[in-house]
């Protein structure tokens, strides 16, 4: 029974979220290396720019788990203030980078690799982008309530990084058929850049809320 309680209470309590992060990390870290991997054997510019765009999330994590680690011990007025400037700092950073996701996008679409992919990752892929989708959404609301900008901003990554995930099994999806085709083409482009556009905006209006908010 108290081994229940214990284990209730972490997974309810502010450990979960920093767990979640870590693990977060550590998945998306993997994925960056994948597309790396691939990027780089079939000379793809698209899988070599999203590896370094997910590494630019796993650093954006790593700082943020770095800094509550640091702020242990802290007054809550000090740790408000560093957390504030996390944010800030962060967030600009993570839209900027969102912005150069224009460049691999357009060329996805324009002069995309014609080369054959598994199905077998294809369905695997799919199938995490789809969990990290529907988590992203649940755990971001429940953390606007706990007033921890920190955590915030870790919810808000997990959203950015499932926007990305359809991106990238978008370009999975045009490898395992052999390349962009021209009844692809139009579709493709509607749906890249809807989706960029909505990272973008939800990168700045989530930023220029919290700048006005504080």
């Amino acid at each position: 029974m108290k081994i229940r309680e214990a284990y209730n209470r972490f997974f309810k309590s502010e450990h979960r979220i920093l767990l979640t992060a870590l693990l977060s990390s550590i998945t998306t870290l993997l994925f960056a290396l994948y597309n790396g991997y691939l990027g780089l054997r079939f000379c793809d510019v698209w899988g070599i720019s999203i590896a370094i765009y997910y590494l630019c999330l796993t650093v954006a994590r790593t700082i943020c788990l770095n800094v509550e680690k640091k702020l242990k011990g802290n007054e809550e007025d000090y740790r408000n203030i560093i957390r504030r400037k996390t944010y800030i700092g962060l967030s600009i950073f993570i839209f900027f980078i969102d912005i150069c996701l224009f460049v691999p996008i357009t060329l996805m679409v324009v002069s995309p690799k014609e080369v054959s992919f598994g199905i077998i990752p294809a369905i695997a892929f799919a199938t995490h982008t789809t969990y990290k989708i529907i988590m992203a959404i649940v755990n971001y609301n429940k953390t606007k309530k706990m007033g921890n900008l920190t955590y915030t901003f870790l919810r808000e990554l997990s959203i950015i990084d499932a926007l990305t995930s359809i991106l990238s099994l978008q370009h999975i999806l045009i490898m395992v058929k052999g390349g962009m085709t021209d009844d692809m083409l139009l579709l493709s482009a509607i749906s890249s850049f809807g989706i960029l556009t909505i990272i973008i905006l939800f990168s700045f209006f989530t930023t220029k809320k919290m700048i006005k908010k504080t």
